[in-house]
């Protein structure tokens, strides 16, 4: 499974991809961390979760 992170930083938009939930979460924490913007976790099946949101997914997903 593949779950995207996306932000917005100085360059322009930043789109990663990982393979699990806690590491999706964990690299979106360091992007917030690192100053960028809109940070964005995506599920495969398309849900968008926000910085406030990313304990409910982690809660959903059993991590």
């Amino acid at each position: 499974m593949k779950f995207y992170i996306t932000a917005l930083d100085t360059s322009g938009t930043v789109t990663l991809h990982v393979d699990s939930v806690p590491a999706a979460i964990k690299k979106a924490s360091e992007l917030i961390s690192d100053g960028c913007l809109n940070v964005e976790i995506i599920t495969p099946g398309g849900a968008a979760y926000r910085s406030g949101e990313f304990e409910q997914l982690r809660e959903r997903a059993g991590a």
